[in-house]
């Protein structure tokens, strides 16, 4: 019952038992207390107990009204600030969060230990905005690339660089204004920009932000020989790659196995002949190109002037050569 129906209902009451009193007594009654005396029909001193007894009730139960009053809005601003903390949750950030209340901090606890997991259903959330949240998350991780900057997440968050990874795959030149920030080298970022820049970008681009180690230098001339792929690289390209590369002996033959798929005859012995010129790691695979070109007189200068322990292969190729035996240099050099 409301307090107002109460109020109401009880001073019907009072009224009603006044008219009741005062049916059959009409008379006046005086009450002296402490000096002072009053003077009143017998049917107002009847109703005044109940009277007094109504309005300490209404105002015990006001008080009561108040408290509950305070404790729901205590629980609803508990509620808004869990659904708070919830969206950081879901979004990978970090929350603080004070409750008035103690319903929500198991809650809290517990949902601070758990992650979304991918593809998860929001149609029995009742939370537009935990929704939508839920909803840009499994865009995310489903290699969509969304608009972020609203949440105002740190960069350092999952989905921040989960989003960056994604927006590497549908431009290549996202990597690449990743790679210009100077990422710590050690990130997944740095590494993801770096692989994508590699595969995709021009000969400039990455010659301007990489550096090369072994294996992606030989990637890149894969690039080069790929009549799918656009990579353009002149000789002058071609050759500085080479001598800024750390390779040994065997991988300069492998770069010089790679190139000869695509570049003439005369331009490939030009560059290995400059290369091997610079950088005696080189002399391998001058001298399988020499072999591969059939140009052995020349082969034979460099291997008479050899060291016994050197080119071995080669010298058992010009031996064999010499016996009548003719042997490709894939014998030793698949």
């Amino acid at each position: 019952m409301g307090i107002k129906r109460y109020f109401v209902l009880a001073l019907v009451f009072a009224t009603a038992l006044g008219l009741y009193v005062y049916s059959f007594n009409g008379d006046s009654f005086t009450i002296e207390l402490l000096g002072l005396s009053a003077t009143l029909p017998v049917a107002i001193w009847a109703i005044i107990p109940i009277f007094t007894l109504i309005v300490a009730s209404v105002l015990h139960m006001s008080f009561y009204y108040i408290v509950q009053l305070m404790e729901a809005r205590s629980l609803k601003k508990d509620y808004e600030s869990f659904l708070k903390f919830t969206k950081s949750v879901l979004l990978n950030e970090d929350a603080k969060v004070e409750y008035k209340t103690h319903w929500f901090e198991l809650l809290t606890k517990l949902l601070s230990q758990m992650e979304l997991k991918k593809d998860a259903l929001t149609n029995e959330i009742d939370s537009d905005e935990l929704k939508e949240v839920i909803e840009l998350s499994n865009k995310i991780y489903n290699n969509e690339v969304v608009e972020l900057k609203k949440y105002r997440l740190r960069q350092s968050n999952p989905l921040v660089i989960q989003n960056r990874l994604n927006s590497f795959s549908k431009n290549y030149k996202f990597a690449i204004e990743a790679l210009e920030e100077k990422p710590d080298s050690s990130s997944k970022l740095f590494q993801a920009a770096r692989d994508v820049v590699l595969k995709q970008g021009t000969f400039e681009e990455i010659e301007r932000l990489l550096e090369l180690n072994t294996d992606e230098s030989l990637t890149l001339f894969k690039r080069f020989i790929d009549n799918n792929d656009s990579l353009h690289m002149e000789n002058d390209a071609l050759e500085k790659t080479l001598l800024n590369s750390n390779f040994n002996k065997k991988d300069f033959t492998e770069a010089a196995k790679i190139l000869k798929e695509k570049l003439t005859p005369d331009g490939l012995l030009a560059l290995f002949e400059r290369v091997y010129g610079i950088k005696p790691e080189a002399s391998e695979a001058y001298l399988y190109i020499l072999f591969e070109l059939q140009m052995i007189d020349k082969a034979k200068e460099i291997l008479y002037n050899s060291d016994a322990e050197e080119f071995e292969e080669f010298k058992l190729l010009l031996f064999l050569r010499d016996q009548g035996k003719q042997y490709g240099t894939d014998l030793f050099f698949k």
